[in-house]
């Protein structure tokens, strides 16, 4: 007769629930204002046990944005199948690309805004999260322009990330940009900056 091996009691981690709770913070106010004391209060943990999971605040950080990086590739790559590809403009993607930022808002603003600039790791995952939309979007620029050297397909990608990245952050902040223009005008004025971006503008 065999022994019965007794097992812990399975305790389910709390990163998630940490990383969640941080980001609601890191949206509401400048990253580097957010400490650990907060973070544990607002899970309603205590700094020891953030400690035990996350080494650092910066550590939360980046596992959310990392995160939230694969997410945002994954929006593009589904909008350029959706949207860009049928109707050859890449001017389709700006709308769905509006709506996906609005169910994500709180994530959106600390990768778009609140993160920018905060440290070189952080930096660092910007980029690559770049070269993984490059070839994305120059897929969706030859499918939408029909034949395209490759190399203007790469830099009508780096160009429509650079909008990508501003838009995104001009919509979220609700800056100078937005309130002037309206968003209705506002998104129009990004339909249109795309589809001159990859010249599929009809207009």
């Amino acid at each position: 007769m065999t022994a019965t091996v007794k097992r812990p009691a399975h305790r389910p981690s709390r990163r998630g629930v940490i990383v969640e709770t941080a980001f609601e913070l890191f949206a509401s106010r400048p990253v580097d204002s957010v400490t650990v004391a907060d973070i544990a209060a607002a899970a309603e943990m205590t700094s020891a046990a953030i400690y035990y999971h996350y080494p650092s605040r910066e550590e939360i950080l980046l596992e959310g944005l990392r995160e939230f990086a694969v997410e945002y590739v994954g929006a593009i790559e589904r909008i350029a199948a959706e949207a860009v590809v049928p109707s050859r403009r890449m001017g389709a993607l700006v709308e769905p690309f509006v709506k996906w930022l609005s169910e994500n808002r709180t994530s959106s603003i600390v990768y778009f805004v609140q993160s920018r600039g905060a440290s070189q790791q952080v930096e660092a995952i910007r980029r690559e999260n770049a070269l993984v939309l490059i070839p994305i979007l120059s897929a969706a620029a030859k499918k939408a322009r029909g034949r395209l050297p490759a190399a203007e397909a790469a830099v009508i990608a780096v160009a429509m990330i650079a909008e990508i990245e501003i838009f995104a952050s001009a919509f979220l902040s609700e800056d100078r940009a937005l309130t002037t223009l309206g968003r209705k005008r506002f998104l129009a004025a990004g339909v249109r900056l795309a589809d001159r971006i990859t010249g599929t503008d009809v207009s």
